[in-house]
C-alpha cells in the first residue's frame, strides 16, 4: 500500500490528513471497474477523488481475491505504525472501510492502540457480532443504511461492549439504496465522513 521505511515526514506531510480507504469485496473479485448486478458500478475512482479534493493524502490498494481480513488488517496496521513513526500525528490518520473494508478496519481498530480515526461503512451484522470480539481504539464513526439487508445493522452492540475508544458515534441513513449506498460518493455518507476527518485535532 505504501512504504515509508527510512523516510521522514516533511512538516507539510505531518500536518496533512491521511486517509486509508479500504474497499468492498466486489473490487477483490472484479477489479477496479467492478459492477454489481444489484447495485451498479462501484465508483472507486470517484470516491478517492472526493477524498483527494479535501487536500488529503489518500491511500488505496486493490486487494487480492479472498484476502484474509485479519491478515490484511495486520499489514495495514503496520503501515499505520510506519506513518506515525515518521512524524504523522495519529489524529491526522483516518481509515475509511466499506463493507468488507469496514470489517478489516474493525480488526485494525481492535489491535492497533494508536488514537487514529475510523469510519466504518456498512460492516456490521449478526455474523460479525457472533464471530468477533473486537475492542476498538481511537475515534470511531459508524454509518449504516436502514435499507441494507447485508450489513445494515447498528454498531450499538460494539459501542456497549468494553472498548478503548475516545469517541464512538453513529449515523443511520435511509437512502433506499440498500448495500449499494457505499458504491458511490453519496453526500449522505461522504459529507459526515469529511467532517469527521476534519474535526479530529490534537
Amino acid at each position: 500500500m505504501f512504504s515509508l521505511v527510512g523516510q521522514k515526514a516533511s512538516a507539510q506531510l505531518s500536518a496533512q490528513k491521511h486517509i486509508v480507504y479500504l474497499h468492498g469485496k466486489i473490487i477483490e473479485d472484479q477489479g477496479r471497474e467492478a459492477i454489481s448486478e444489484a447495485f451498479g458500478k462501484y465508483e472507486l475512482d470517484s470516491i478517492l477523488a472526493a477524498f483527494k479534493a479535501i487536500n488529503a493524502v489518500v491511500y488505496c490498494e486493490i486487494r487480492n481475491t479472498n484476502a484474509d481480513p485479519k491478515r490484511y488488517a495486520k499489514r495495514v496496521s503496520k503501515q499505520i505504525d510506519s506513518l506515525i513513526a515518521i512524524g504523522v500525528r495519529p489524529k491526522n490518520i483516518t481509515i475509511v472501510g466499506a463493507s468488507k473494508g469496514a470489517i478489516i478496519a474493525s480488526h485494525i481498530s481492535s489491535f492497533n492502540t494508536h488514537l487514529i480515526n475510523y469510519v466504518f461503512l456498512a460492516g456490521n451484522n449478526a455474523y460479525q457480532e457472533q464471530n468477533n470480539n473486537w475492542k476498538f481504539h481511537g475515534q470511531v464513526l459508524s454509518i449504516f443504511d436502514a435499507s441494507d439487508d447485508i450489513a445494515g445493522k447498528s454498531y450499538q452492540y460494539w459501542k456497549d461492549k468494553d472498548n478503548y475508544t475516545t469517541t464512538f458515534e453513529e449515523i443511520e441513513l435511509n437512502t433506499g439504496l440498500g448495500h449499494g449506498f457505499l458504491y458511490k460518493p453519496l453526500t449522505e455518507w461522504m459529507e459526515p465522513t469529511k467532517k469527521w476527518i476534519a474535526k479530529q485535532k490534537l
